[in-house]
């Protein structure tokens, strides 16, 4: 994980703790996040805190979207006032970004790790097909010197025959 998420994930993640700490106000007023629902939701985020910190980006994600479906689940039961879920609504979307981000440079990342051990691969392949072709050059160049040889012993065994004229008019040396 680099720096830069790591700030920004541990800001958004105090601020999302700021935000979801209840107000105290007057025992008469609705209070803007009631504290079983705070608790829930700081819970949460200390889970993505922790998968994010983890480099699990994947399941810090998934956690966040559950902790988004906790936050409208109790914004809709009047557990959270409409200001303060749109608060932390806020910083969930930060998160949320971050994470896509870091997801999308892990994909890339292991895509690039993918297409450089494709290339490795290949150049091994073309390596042991350049091996193989030396090796085969190396037959073939052997192969015509020894043609050559047996070429030239053939030829002088003719002229020796040759030399021999009983033989060369019984045909021998043709």
């Amino acid at each position: 994980m680099n720096r830069r998420f790591r700030n920004r994930l541990t800001v958004a993640a105090v601020a999302g703790l700021l935000v979801l700490l209840p107000l105290s106000g007057c025992a008469s007023a609705p209070v803007p996040l009631q504290a079983a629902t705070a608790e829930s939701l700081q819970t949460a985020m200390l889970d993505i805190t922790e998968a994010a910190a983890a480099g699990d980006f994947v399941e810090a994600q998934s956690l966040l979207t559950t902790m988004q479906d906790d936050l409208r689940t109790a914004a809709a039961a009047g557990q959270v006032s409409a200001e303060r879920s749109a608060s932390i609504q806020n910083a969930i979307n930060l998160v949320s970004a971050d994470l896509t981000v870091e997801i999308e440079s892990a994909a890339a990342a292991a895509a690039a790790a993918q297409e450089a051990a494709q290339e490795a691969a290949d150049a091994a392949d073309l390596a042991d097909e350049n091996a193989q072709d030396d090796t085969a050059k190396e037959d073939a160049k052997d192969a015509a010197k020894k043609a050559a040889e047996e070429a030239a012993d053939a030829r002088d065994a003719q002229k020796e025959c040759r030399k021999d004229k009983e033989r060369d008019k019984a045909g021998e040396c043709d």
